[in-house]
């Protein structure tokens, strides 16, 4: 899971965190990126506050955070027990 957040009130710096604990006291998480979906949170009033350059700015961090999350190699699972699938086996008929 990848955070876009942001520091300041007026001038926001868009910044992306790869854990809760990442992002400073005080930021604002803008986004949640997953490797299936985004899920943004921008208000209404926010949204109206911001200048175009810092809305493209969180489009673009967005997109990075997703192909970060993407990118990001999940543990493959673990090799089946042959023993357990055998007694397994046994007693599924």
């Amino acid at each position: 899971m990848q955070l876009v957040y942001a520091t300041g009130q007026r001038e926001r710096e868009f910044r992306i965190a790869g854990a809760r604990e990442e992002v400073p006291s005080g930021a604002r998480v803008y986004a949640t990126c997953t490797q299936e979906a985004a899920v943004e949170n921008i208000g209404e009033v926010t949204f109206q506050s911001m200048t175009d350059d810092e809305y493209y700015e969180l489009k673009a961090k967005v997109r990075e955070a997703r192909s970060r999350a993407a990118a990001r190699q999940e543990p493959a699972p673990a090799a089946p027990n042959p023993l357990r699938q055998f007694i397994g086996k046994l007693f599924s008929r």
